[in-house]
């Protein structure tokens, strides 16, 4: 097993433990059905805003690419067709936000679920800054999705429409959880990527690898109008 593998984990053990070595980190949960867009205006935050994106499916494949023992647990199980542990995602993803010398995170498709969300919050101890929800409509997350597999829309329409159907009834509970506590921004993705990013741009604000510039006066206004306009 190589030195970087993540140990096959007892939640017991696991919880309460402190697993970023008691790094202080900032993390944004990044929420959105499947061509939402939110894979592209992540891509637009990293490189205006100095965050590192984290995406808990790229970790848990890449997981069973290394060859682990863990990673060959997780392959087992998806072939199997089980559901990977939380704990298991949330260990990958702690690492990531270790290993990692950047203190500022977008947490891409995960939680997927009020387990995955309260797992999270009580292994690792951290909460979410806030929490960005692309909103689209279904219709147009189906164009999208087909235009990426031009020659294939009959096989994948039915797949498509069941990852919508699954990330609704998963996600929700997620989303209505933060939006209790006034930390879900929730954007109108459905427009054109350039109009999503203005109103990134003024959520973000405060983390401008620029500096403070602004930070103080407008830009205030700016954070405020979008929280009015798209805060749940």
């Amino acid at each position: 097993m190589g030195t970087n593998s993540v140990d096959c984990i007892d939640a017991s053990k696991v919880e309460g433990e402190n697993l970023l070595g008691g790094k202080q980190v900032t993390v944004v949960f990044v929420l959105g059905g499947p061509g939402s867009g939110k894979g592209t205006q992540c891509a637009n935050i990293v490189e205006h805003f100095g965050f590192t994106h984290l995406s808990a499916g790229d970790l848990l494949r890449a997981e069973i690419k290394s060859g682990s023992e863990n990673g060959t647990m997780i392959q087992n199980m998806i072939k199997e067709g089980k559901i990977v542990p939380s704990e298991v995602t949330i260990k990958l993803l702690a690492r990531a936000m270790k290993e990692d010398k950047n203190d500022k995170f977008l947490i891409d498709g995960f939680p997927r679920n009020e387990e995955n969300r309260s797992a999270f919050e009580r292994v690792t101890n951290i909460k979410p800054e806030f929490v960005l929800f692309f909103e689209c409509p279904e219709e147009e997350m189906e164009r999208r999705l087909l235009s990426r597999n031009q020659g294939r829309e009959d096989d994948n329409i039915e797949t498509i429409r069941k990852r919508f159907k699954v990330f609704l009834e998963s996600s929700l509970p997620v989303i209505e959880y933060y939006t209790s506590l006034g930390k879900v921004f929730k954007i109108d993705a459905g427009r054109p990527k350039e109009k999503v990013f203005e109103d990134l741009e003024c959520i973000f604000s405060p983390y401008s690898l620029k500096g403070k510039v602004n930070v103080e006066n407008n830009v205030e206004d700016c954070a405020d109008e979008v929280k009015q306009i798209h805060l749940v």
